[in-house]
């Protein structure tokens, strides 16, 4: 394996390289540190990287770190600020997730002050492609920052992943996430009810109160809904606040 810290000008980059700083790319596998030498080693192995370094709580902290459950990785996540949680709870959603990572990597460069950053997440979708995303709320991206994303923008795009910026939610969509982030598990009934949500949610114009009065009292249609909501099973608008006459219906096909 090479050094850690082993710099790397990758296999991919364009001819004007030598204007960027030389990077040195860190992983973590198997519980140790790898200094990546993209040359040699081609593309790391997505399904094993592991975080470099674990967010601890401290009176010099800005923020408050947190372990989530994800169901994506039936497994949990060491984040860093509840802003990274609000990210997850919108990625676990999303089927063509299928594997997220925190703090999964540690670029270095020469010069600086910063000279590395390690990002906050990182998602690889179906086929492998890769995301890293940087959460820091607009009021919170300063110079120091701005450097930073930059350099590991440019990073990733020279090794073919997609780098994404994420400062926030709007209120409601936090607050709706929030409410169906409590029905992301799979209901023990769901076979016996999933079908006729699916049936009344196809009707036209269907709304929440359709579920709902449908409901025998058990509660099982409604958490059964919210479930198909929470999997994209079934379409709601996240950006409304949800009353009773809240539209829904099967995934692409809710008529508004």
């Amino acid at each position: 394996m090479p050094p850690n810290g082993a710099e790397d000008v990758d296999r991919r980059e364009p001819a004007d390289a030598r204007h960027r700083p030389k990077l040195s790319w860190t992983f973590a596998l198997n519980g140790s540190e790898v200094g990546w030498l993209w040359q040699r080693n081609g593309d790391p192995p997505l399904d094993l990287l592991e975080a470099v370094r674990t967010p601890t709580a401290s009176a010099l902290n800005r923020h408050i770190a947190v372990t989530a459950y994800s169901v994506t990785n039936d497994g949990t996540l060491a984040l860093e600020s509840g802003l990274e949680h609000d990210l997850l709870r919108r990625l676990d959603r999303d089927a063509s997730v299928t594997r997220i990572v925190a703090q999964p990597f540690r670029l270095s460069w020469r010069g600086g002050p910063p000279n590395k950053h390690i990002p906050d997440l990182f998602t690889v979708g179906k086929g492998g492609a890769v995301t890293v995303w940087d959460v820091r709320a607009p009021d919170q991206q300063d110079a120091d920052f701005d450097v930073k994303a930059k350099i590991t923008s440019v990073a990733c795009a020279a090794v073919g992943w997609t780098y994404e910026m994420f400062g926030g939610l709007e209120p409601v969509e936090r607050l709706n996430l929030l409410w169906l982030h409590g029905f992301r598990r799979r209901p023990s009934w769901a076979a016996r009810c999933e079908r006729q949500v699916l049936d009344i949610a196809r009707a036209p114009r269907a709304v929440v109160r359709d579920v709902f009065a449908a409901d025998s009292g058990s509660g099982e249609l409604k958490s059964m809904m919210w479930h198909m909501v929470w999997s994209g099973a079934l379409d709601i608008d996240l950006c409304r606040r949800w009353t009773l006459d809240t539209a829904i219906g099967p995934h692409s096909m809710r008529a508004d």
